[in-house]
């Protein structure tokens, strides 16, 4: 539902340092998002036929300009110029766009937590669902206004293009469009950099993964792979820079995606990055008997669910500049509609207070038109230092489940956002190239690890392998375990809707820290940390004997063993004794027998299932 804003109100005035400036807003998905001018800047988009040297002219002409800033931020080739006063913003603003060199001159706002917000030419319209193309054009043309182009999978919402005769700077436009009876939404298209929650990372080997050992149970004694029913193929679309195959992600897993930010089918890193290279190794890389004993030469690293197939949804370019919002949220709708059945998203803005609400639509439909209709689960980072220390935007959506960081004794690491909204931790190391976490690189020279350059230890041969690295960590080196525990949970059941899985995967969590207990949701670390292991066997109670047979789960292969073990003439369950506890009371006894016994004899009801006493 669109919210409108009275007249008083749009004229809300703040006072700020002792000047009095006019409060503007956006509208975002639920309420208006407000913003200030910061009267220091101002962005302008000069014509196409300036060249450099009349660039450089123009600019010196315009007495206030005392430089330029560079910036990735900056969208619809609008230049950021800073002043030498702030006195009179509105007529200096006036004055530049008459001057016939530059087409727009912008305000520079920001966010209430003074995020800068970079705005354009371009908003973004999402028309009601009746409205024919010829009607769109009708009101673009009363209101001097081009149509750019519409948003894939998204219909009758479209990128507009504001012009010098629409008499609006881009904002109010927005603003205008927004309150008009044939549509449902309107806003700016801002540049507001979207951050990956890690930087570096190498990995190899399973003696270097202390942190995906934190969450899998006994290794290599009965850990979330001793279950059984867990090689069904899920899909996880990684939204992030790239992923490529790689010795330890074999090619059949890594399906064709597509990349938003260079318009194209090539989904590659780009030569220096392995972001999402890294997020892919912790979800996916291969299992081989080799890489257990650590002996391997084709396989390096352990991952929560080697049978996950990866696809890459590219939102950052070669060089690692985030794509346009509203490409991001192509991005996402791409992910849903095209076979992901879980989301990852190492991925988000430094701030609380934004909120984009063609992105966050996409979002919100990911979970409810996804999997068929019964949703995917949208995991996101929940961010890395945010002011005030709040769980980052989209992350901090209700229907995105947001993860922090902890270390490997459990305490939060310091820059990992917290608050209202976090929803559960994971185990990740330091950020800033200092993480210990290890994960996929690029193979070969590309990537975050070159062997010319790596302090990692010589693993494969006598020099550093180039294609791991040890230096991952952030609160992007927490969400794909998450991601991954989804993906174990989604192979053993798959009927589950997103609902389910963030209920189980919060009410399997761990509060019981090897510093103390929490009572969740706690700010610091929600509902607890991730436990693969007791997520898995929370929707296992029933099958005793740990098999998968012709008729399902349970037989009467399982009451035989579940009776052996009672009566103490048998083994107990595998992986967990709790398997045997058909009633959920956290013992395995003779009521188990007979609740069981009256199940398979369609005179009780089944194994409780999830089942949250360990």
């Amino acid at each position: 539902m669109k919210t409108l804003i009275s007249v008083p109100a749009v004229l809300a005035l703040i006072i700020t340092a002792g000047t009095i400036e006019a409060q503007e807003f956006y509208y975002g998905t639920d309420a208006p998002i407000m913003v200030v001018r910061d009267s220091s800047k101002v962005l302008l988009k000069l014509a196409p036929s300036v060249g450099a040297m009349t660039r450089d002219a123009t600019l010196d002409s315009i007495g206030r300009i005392a430089a330029t800033i560079p910036t990735f931020q900056s969208v619809d080739e609008f230049i950021v110029c800073s002043l030498s006063t702030g006195t009179g913003y509105e007529a200096f603003l006036d004055s530049v766009q008459a001057i016939e060199a530059i087409l727009f001159a912008e305000p520079f706002y920001l966010l209430k937590d003074n995020t800068p917000l970079y705005i354009g030419q371009s908003f973004c319209v999402a028309f009601d669902s009746l409205v024919t193309g010829e009607e769109v054009d009708s009101i673009n043309a009363m209101y001097g206004v081009n149509r750019q182009r519409e948003l894939r999978g998204m219909p009758n919402v479209f990128v507009l293009l504001n012009t010098e005769q629409s008499g609006y700077r881009t904002l109010e436009l927005a603003n205008v469009y927004h309150n008009l009876p044939e549509t449902r939404f309107a806003h700016p298209n801002f540049g507001l950099r979207i951050r990956p929650m890690a930087y570096k990372l190498y990995d190899y080997y399973n003696g270097y993964q202390p942190h995906t050992k934190k969450v899998i149970g006994s290794f290599n004694s009965a850990s979330v792979w001793d279950f059984a029913g867990l090689q069904r193929e899920v899909t996880v679309a990684v939204l992030d820079d790239g992923v490529d195959s790689h010795e330890d992600l074999p090619s059949n897993r890594v399906l064709p995606g597509y990349d938003f930010a260079d318009s194209e089918t090539d989904t590659r890193p780009g030569p220096e990055l392995a972001h999402g290279m890294g997020c892919a190794g912790i979800i996916a890389a291969s299992h081989t008997p080799d890489s257990l004993t650590g002996l391997a030469t084709s396989s390096g690293v352990i991952s929560l669910n080697p049978h996950v197939r990866i696809l890459p949804v590219n939102i950052f370019d070669d060089s690692g500049h985030a794509a346009a919002t509203d490409s991001v949220a192509e991005a996402v709708t791409y992910a849903y509609t095209h076979g992901a059945d879980i989301l990852s998203n190492s991925w988000g803005w430094s701030t609380a207070f934004y909120d984009y609400p063609a992105l966050t639509q996409a979002l919100e439909k990911a979970t409810v038109f996804g999997r068929g209709g019964r949703g995917c689960p949208v995991i996101f980072a929940s961010g890395n230092n945010t002011v005030m220390d709040l769980v980052a935007y989209p992350a901090n959506l209700e229907f995105c489940f947001a993860v922090g960081a902890t270390q490997l004794d459990d305490y939060r690491w310091s820059y990992s956002a917290g608050g209202i909204g976090l929803d559960l931790v994971a185990p990740s190391g330091d950020m800033s190239f200092r993480g210990a976490v290890w994960t996929l690189d690029q193979m070969g020279d590309p990537g975050y690890n070159p062997s010319v350059v790596s302090d990692c230890p010589p693993t494969k041969g006598p020099l550093n392998d180039e294609d791991y690295d040890c230096h991952f960590g952030g609160t992007s080196g927490a969400c794909p375990v998450v991601s991954g525990t989804a993906a174990l949970i989604m192979s053993k059941d798959s009927t589950l809707n997103f609902q389910g899985f963030y209920y189980i995967l919060k009410y399997s969590a761990e509060t019981d820290l090897d510093w103390g207990s929490i009572t969740p949701p706690d700010v610091e670390y929600g509902y607890g940390r991730v436990d693969a292991f007791r997520a898995v066997l929370s929707i296992s109670r029933g099958n005793v004997d740990n098999i998968i047979g012709p008729a399902g789960e349970f037989d009467v292969s399982d009451l035989t063993f579940l009776v052996a073990y009672v009566f103490g003439t048998g083994q107990p369950p595998f992986p967990s004794v709790l398997l045997g506890d058909c009633d959920c009371d956290a013992a395995v006894t003779v009521t188990d027998v007979t609740y069981l016994t009256d199940f398979l004899f369609s005179i009780g009801p089944p194994p409780v299932r999830p089942c949250f006493e360990y």
